[in-house]
């Protein structure tokens, strides 16, 4: 199921699903409420299109933007980070199904369509998403084979690796980056690397980006051994070694 992950500042704070569609804005009457001076009262919304998610802006003061991009309309793929305000969105496409929540009365099978009960299938569904999304961070702790991180091979670096264990790390100056880069002409934040079930997919935020020596001008999903070059550092990924791992622990 297609959704949305709030994050503040490198902090995860929410789960949406897309399914039918959601907006997005400081009013308490949208499905995502960021209460952000920068952002307007019904600033975007999320629609669906066919098999296509799309995300539209709704005349905001500020903008809507999508890996540094500004746009008024744009399709959303796997991995995109929506920027509004000081906040991203990551997409996560999971499926496109969505499934309703029925409710067992009398022996029948009733659907709720009131706005009350929509409000209580909507706290079902977060119920839902949440206990999948708990679900699958503990098989992903299990899986210590498949973490991934970043080596640095060059450059000058807080650490000589990094760990990738969250959903989403940053790379850039910013202070929520999980890689911070030095220099004050450096992007505030250069790239993201999204975690899913399929692996590490890297998108360039800005500056100039490359992967194995090539320009990175979209979002490229890591294998064992690619380079990332940015801002004066050299990042090989990884899977982390499982023996290293157990040994650790």
């Amino acid at each position: 199921m297609s959704k949305l992950t709030l994050q503040f500042e490198g902090r995860q704070l929410k789960d949406y699903v897309v399914g039918g569609g959601l907006t997005i804005g400081r009013l308490p009457d949208n499905a995502v409420i960021i209460d952000n001076p920068a952002v307007s009262g019904h600033h975007a919304r999320v629609v669906c299109e066919g098999d296509h998610i799309v995300l539209e802006d709704l005349h905001s003061t500020n903008g809507t933007w999508v890996n540094t991009q500004q746009v008024t309309r744009h399709a959303l793929a796997h991995g995109d980070v929506v920027l509004i305000g000081k906040h991203h969105l990551v997409f996560d496409q999971r499926a496109t199904a969505d499934p309703q929540v029925p409710i067992q009365s009398l022996g029948d099978t009733v659907y709720l369509d009131t706005k009350e009960h929509r409000a209580l299938r909507a706290t079902l569904e977060d119920a839902r998403v949440q206990a999948e999304r708990m679900a699958k961070e503990r098989a992903v702790t299990k899986a210590t084979a498949r973490a991934g991180v970043l080596h640095v091979i060059a450059g000058d670096a807080d650490t000589d690796e990094y760990d990738l264990t969250a959903q989403t790390s940053l790379i850039g100056r910013s202070s929520s980056a999980h890689v911070r880069l030095r220099g004050w002409f450096k992007p505030a934040i250069a790239a993201a690397i999204t975690r899913s079930s399929d692996g590490y997919l890297v998108t360039p935020m800005g500056g100039k980006p490359s992967l194995n020596h090539e320009p990175l001008t979209k979002g490229h999903l890591l294998q064992e051994g690619d380079v990332l070059t940015i801002g004066g550092l050299a990042l090989e990924f990884r899977w982390r070694d499982p023996q290293r791992t157990e040994s650790a622990a």
